[in-house]
């Protein structure tokens, strides 16, 4: 069964916090999202935060929970693609890595106009917290790069 939530977010500062309170409440509803609620939330605040960053327009917040697995995607207007882990900086940078030490697989899906970027979630593990969470952030050398592919060691 596939429940979904598309919100359309308004241009400005305030769109990630809105974004936080409309997932908080979505997710608190759903029985199978129960104590990773935190963690998703994180990754709406980071993918909507880009979103306003990156752009001057509106974005949409689109969380759909199928089977196992919540999938939260945010739909811009800018063709530019994320920066990955090897491309951080003084400008930014550090989100994918964020989003991929709490469990998120990311994929992202460019259209004419703009883009959409996705967070996959698996829901069975959202009854405990990513236990690699902590150490990812401490060790950021320690996350895949290129969406996936595997860093070369040290």
């Amino acid at each position: 069964m596939e429940r979904q939530l598309a919100v359309a977010l308004p241009y400005g500062p305030y769109a990630p916090h809105i974004a936080r309170h409309i997932a908080a409440q979505w997710l608190a509803d759903e029985a199978d999202v129960p104590s990773r609620r935190r963690d998703a939330v994180l990754i709406v605040s980071e993918l909507v935060t880009n979103a306003v960053r990156h752009t001057r327009q509106p974005c949409t917040l689109i969380l759909t929970l199928r089977g196992n697995e919540l999938d939260i995607a945010v739909a811009d207007h800018s063709e530019m693609l994320p920066d990955t882990p090897t491309t951080r900086g003084e400008h930014g940078g550090y989100g994918i890595a964020l989003i991929q030490g709490l469990g998120g697989r990311i994929k992202v899906v460019p259209e004419l106009g703009g883009k959409t970027v996705h967070a996959a979630l698996d829901v069975t593990s959202l009854n405990q917290p990513a236990a690699h969470a902590s150490r990812a952030c401490l060790n950021p050398g320690t996350f895949p790069r290129d969406y996936g592919k595997a860093a070369p060691p040290g």
